[in-house]
């Protein structure tokens, strides 16, 4: 009878610790691709207060080889052959089951980019632009640099353009995935290969901005986009965090010579080309600008954050491609949505002005 486990390990070391007699053989098991590290970088502009600290903490991100490790459940917890949870590569979730089907063997090395919620029918992580691009994608590069052959990778199931395109851009065929589609999954593979998840390693790290940049932009030949010099990212397709008051933002800012984009129907290539076409960059907190990486070093970028969302994880990107980054805080939509992080923003126009001012717009 197999169920989910309830033991687990706060670290993938910490496996290695308890069950690697020879300490000496624990590099076998665990690569160090980028060690432990804190990087200073320079505080937002603009006329709000800085509201988070500059100095960015990075724990080591590595790749761990786990002999018939197993893959648990559609979130695919990581188990150990001693029956425990790793709990620094998942993103936990309290299923109403407990048992588990036979696991599914699968011989030779197999991979796991999947991380967060993917539950069928419920929410999936992988489909949240910003985290495909920048805490599923960058895990390829670990595996990469480890130098470990693949025969098979574990990812949810593709639902998405974005994810098909930049699977096929970065050189990895469909007939290599193997997608969760069920809530109970389980798989056993001979050789569990296990890479760490950026996001749970330091929020937006310096070497996953470089491989996105890297492989998605410097790799291919897209040509720029001209007329995308001056662009404003509206979400109003999306069902959350989109600027109330976007009729009179966009008016004001077509004054200034500014075009307005919506994302979502736009194609990964398509995106490159704007992104790098662009100079100024005005855009709501949201995944889309995870395309920032795109940009080119100079590139000046006013990010505007509702006054319940204090978070850098785009603040730091545009530090690792050198843009220069301004935030404007704004006041939120009335009544306060449930859910943390989900409202609506109500820019003040006078301190966008002030702000594109200040950055010489």
């Amino acid at each position: 009878m197999y169920t989910i486990p309830e033991q687990s390990y706060d670290k993938t070391i910490d496996w290695l610790i308890d069950t690697v007699k020879d300490t000496h053989l624990i590099h076998h098991f665990y690569k160090v691709i980028h060690p432990k590290e804190t990087l200073h970088l320079p505080p937002p502009k603009g006329i709000d207060p800085v509201r988070w600290p500059t100095a960015c903490l990075y724990e080591d991100s590595y790749v761990a080889i786990i002999p018939h490790g197993r893959l648990v459940t559609s979130n695919c917890y990581v188990v150990t052959p001693n029956n425990k949870r790793i709990r620094d590569v998942e993103y936990y979730y309290d299923y109403p089951f407990r048992q588990l089907p036979q696991p599914a063997y699968k011989s030779g090395t197999v991979a796991t980019l999947l991380w967060g919620w993917n539950i069928p029918e419920y929410a999936s992580t992988q489909t949240i632009y910003g985290h495909w691009f920048f805490d599923i994608l960058p895990r390829l590069h670990l595996i990469e640099q480890s130098g470990i052959p693949i025969s098979q990778y574990v990812i949810g199931k593709l639902t998405h353009a974005f994810q098909y395109e930049s699977l096929e851009m970065l050189g990895i065929p469909l007939n290599r995935l193997l997608q969760v589609d069920k809530l109970d999954f389980h798989l056993m593979a001979e050789r569990l290969i296990v890479p760490s998840v950026p996001i749970l390693t330091g929020k937006s790290p310096k070497w996953a901005y470089q491989f996105i940049q890297a492989r998605l932009k410097e790799q291919h030949v897209i040509p720029k986009k001209t007329g995308y010099e001056r662009i404003y990212i509206s979400r109003q397709d999306a069902f959350a965090r989109y600027v109330v008051n976007e009729d009179e933002v966009i008016k004001y800012l077509q004054q200034k010579g500014f075009k307005t984009i919506v994302l979502t129907p736009l194609t990964t290539r398509e995106k490159v080309s704007i992104f790098s076409t662009a100079e100024v960059v005005v855009a709501p907190f949201g995944s889309g600008n995870a395309n920032l990486a795109f940009c080119n070093p100079g590139t000046k970028v006013v990010e505007l954050s509702p006054t319940t969302v204090i978070d850098p994880y785009f603040w730091r990107i545009s530090c690792h491609a050198q843009l220069d980054y301004y935030e404007i805080v704004c006041e939120i939509e009335e009544p306060p949505k449930a859910v943390g992080g989900a409202d609506n923003l109500i820019v003040d126009l006078n301190k966008l002005d002030q702000v594109l001012e200040l950055a010489g717009i």
